[in-house]
């Protein structure tokens, strides 16, 4: 809510819009604390291996077992396996396959003559186990972290303006996020500026320009300018003229609009109502 109200016939009124301060790029690149597991040791695995040399005649299949005291194993394979038959040559009329169990630290090998020999067959099976755990440690490191905002009208209008924001380590992205958007709200395009110089030639008007201060908004009317605005006040230059009057300047910037607040006051409103607290 305005706290005064001046006019083209109490004041002399300069309007200004502004283009200098226009910013339609905001960059800000921020640093940001993590927390980081670093690998010192990657895990280790090894092989158990168990061998075997067995008789199988044909035509039925044998099956071998083979048990580990591992109490984790990862997986089985055949490592080799080769055959001869009786009279010491090779011999290659069987298939060879692992077969699984119920419990991982139990396996089947399953060996097939197919030929019409008795042969020896000789084979490895091994068993993979994790043998060294991993080994870490957490470290802090800094992240860059760039965000951005940009508003293509503003660029196509005024050309490209960039404000780099620079801050702290620590800050969270989703906040200077927010940042950078409500920046680029707030200078994408140009701003009024106004110029009010009020004469204290009543005592209402010496009481505005000694009670009034920076940040206070006024509202500025101005038939020539066709201007109804609120403004912050920015600056104040006080002096006396010639005939010991005050004269006050005061530096005025229009309110943007999303710097229109609506307050809910506690002890004026009705908490019985239709208002909803916390919304």
């Amino acid at each position: 809510m305005s706290d005064f109200t001046v006019d083209d016939t109490m004041a002399e009124i300069r309007y200004e819009l502004d283009d200098r301060e226009i910013y339609n790029d905001i960059r800000s690149e921020i640093g940001i604390l993590e927390t980081v597991t670093v690998v010192d040791e990657d895990v280790t695995y090894s092989w158990n291996v168990f061998s075997r040399s067995i008789l199988v005649s044909p035509p039925y299949p044998h099956i071998t077992m083979f048990k580990t005291g591992l109490a984790d194993p990862l997986g089985w394979k055949i490592s080799r396996h080769s055959a001869i038959d009786m009279d010491g040559k090779a011999y290659y009329a069987y298939n060879i396959k692992i077969l699984s169990t119920d419990d991982d630290r139990v396996i089947g090998v399953e060996i097939t003559n197919t030929g019409s020999k008795t042969m020896r067959i000789s084979f490895a099976v091994k068993v993979k186990y994790k043998s060294g755990e991993q080994e870490t440690h957490e470290e802090t490191v800094i992240n860059a972290l760039a965000v951005r905002a940009t508003d293509a009208t503003s660029i196509q209008e005024y050309g490209r303006r960039v404000m780099n924001l620079t801050w702290s380590e620590g800050t969270e992205e989703g906040d200077m996020q927010g940042l950078v958007d409500s920046y680029i709200i707030r200078y994408k395009d140009p701003i009024a500026r106004i110029m009010v110089a009020l004469k204290g030639s009543t005592d209402t008007l010496r009481t505005q320009i000694i009670t009034r201060e920076i940040s206070d908004l006024i509202t500025v009317v101005c038939t020539n300018l066709g201007l109804n605005a609120d403004c912050f006040i920015n600056s104040i230059s006080i002096r006396d003229d010639p005939t010991g009057i005050p004269v006050c300047t005061w530096g005025l910037e229009i309110q943007r609009a999303y710097e229109l607040l609506t307050l809910f006051l506690l002890d004026t409103s009705e908490l019985d109502g239709a208002h909803i607290l916390g919304s």
